[in-house]
């Protein structure tokens, strides 16, 4: 193991390093955990010294805490300022990503493992990957809905409220003690840990930079690429361009849009048609009404492919598919007290989808009917809110196709117009919506959250 008889730092104790740095000192000879942002509570911070782990309190001395420990190995997230690393090159530095690979090799042979990492559709394909395999295997996934067990396409709740940084699989694994799975599906943020079957790249659009502007998402979530082992498969969306994979390792490429290895076509009598160009299989069914079906295009393809590559029997790939009925706050359309709500709330949500969700209320909205769109973040909740630039741009351009707007979140509060309200969190706008309105009136829910 990397790890052995090696005296091991971690920096960030944030973003999944808490399970992390335990897992670590299982193995290591001394393990020393530094809370680079200050965020730890102090009892959460004696109890890992009390199980043997050593605690460093000022980041600013990292280049010391390094000296003072004689430290081998660093462990940094992807996403951390350099200027948090000080002598990096004195010193062997991996990634989050690449330590929770070397802990997840023990799972090698007795479970198949799947991430995915992305810009967007990252839970919707696992859920859809999830309901697909589990109607023949025993599936655990992790995914911003929480850690899941799923059973003939029935998923029942283990946890609920862990992030999807890459530690955050070290605690769903024990959150899943007792269960015998045949598979594990785990949504990763930027990148993957390479101890994986199947790794999926759902898209690289909207690049943002990460590590102070030292690097950027897309070079991150490419890590999945770098890491991929010998004898694993890589499913990449095919706008993503290409690129040559590891020696050993297999690479099929999706699309939604255009030819690809396994690609998506939409007939005028609203079949759709899931293609495998080198084996020359199809996969047809006629996609449920309650969901944007649009909006669910590049999750359709790329869980179908996935369940291919894991040999999921096309039978069962059509039954999940037709019993499909979208993801809860992605896109979906639900009934809220006689009115009806897209509803689009979730982790992953963005302008893009504000605008792809206002455009599918067209499809429900009669004359008569009254709009009232909820926009915003619950910011306290997610790593990458909901840029105030970008929604005040989208009111000024499109404010006048809506009766009422109520911002959520406080850095919501710039922007003004004609019938905008503010509320403090979802719940709070949504009742505010509900006052607002009547029967059959349409409420367009669009806030950045963990739910």
């Amino acid at each position: 193991m990397l790890f052995d008889d090696k005296d091991v730092t971690v920096l960030d104790l944030t973003h999944g390093g808490i399970p992390l740095v335990r897992h670590i000192a299982k193995r290591a000879r001394s393990v020393t955990a530094v809370d680079v942002y200050g965020t730890i509570a102090d009892d959460v911070l004696a109890g890992l010294e009390r199980s043997g782990i050593t605690i460093a309190r000022e980041a600013d001395n990292i280049t010391e805490i390094i000296t003072k420990h004689n430290t081998d190995l660093i462990v940094a997230p992807v996403h951390l300022d350099p200027s948090h690393i000080p002598g990096a090159g004195e010193h062997t530095v991996i990634t989050h990503h690449q330590a929770v690979g070397e802990l997840l090799s023990d799972l090698n042979g007795k479970a198949r493992i799947v991430e995915i990492t992305g810009t967007g559709a990252k839970t919707s394909t696992a859920t859809l990957l999830a309901d697909m395999a589990s109607r023949s295997l025993s599936v655990v996934s992790h995914t911003s809905r929480g850690v899941e067990h799923w059973v003939k396409g029935v998923p029942t709740k283990l946890h609920q409220g862990l992030s999807i940084a890459p530690g955050s699989i070290l605690e769903a694994l024990e959150y899943s003690t007792g269960i015998e799975a045949d598979l594990y599906i785990f949504e990763v943020s930027l990148g993957g840990t390479g101890a994986v079957d199947v790794g999926i790249i759902t898209s690289l659009d909207n690049e943002y930079t990460i590590a102070n502007g030292s690097g950027t998402s897309t070079a991150a979530k490419l890590q999945m690429v770098d890491y991929a082992r010998p004898g694993s498969t890589l499913l990449v969306n095919a706008s993503t361009g290409l690129f040559s994979p590891p020696k050993g390792v297999d690479i099929v490429s999706f699309s939604d849009t255009s030819k690809a290895d396994v690609f998506l076509e939409r007939s005028s009598t609203g079949i759709w048609s899931v293609h495998f160009e080198n084996s020359g299989q199809t996969i047809r069914f006629t996609p449920n009404s309650g969901y944007d079906t649009k909006s669910y295009s590049t999750a359709i393809v790329c869980a179908v492919a996935a369940a291919s590559i894991l040999a999921v029997e096309p039978a069962k790939i059509e039954s999940a598919l037709l019993d499909f009925q979208g993801v809860h706050g992605r896109m979906r359309v639900v009934e809220w007290a006689g009115r009806a709500m897209v509803d689009n709330s979730n982790s992953g949500m963005n302008i893009r989808s504000v605008r792809q969700a206002l455009d599918y209320s067209n499809n429900l909205a009669s004359s008569y009917s009254r709009r009232v769109l909820i926009l915003g973040e619950e910011a306290q909740q997610v790593c990458e809110g909901l840029d105030p630039t970008d929604a005040g741009t989208f009111v000024y351009e499109r404010g006048d196709e809506l009766d009422t707007i109520i911002l959520v979140g406080e850095r919501m509060h710039s922007i003004h117009g004609e019938n905008i309200h503010t509320a403090d969190s979802l719940n709070s706008a949504i009742e505010m919506a509900e006052s607002l309105t009547n029967e059959d009136d349409i409420i367009i829910s669009c806030v950045k959250c963990f739910r």
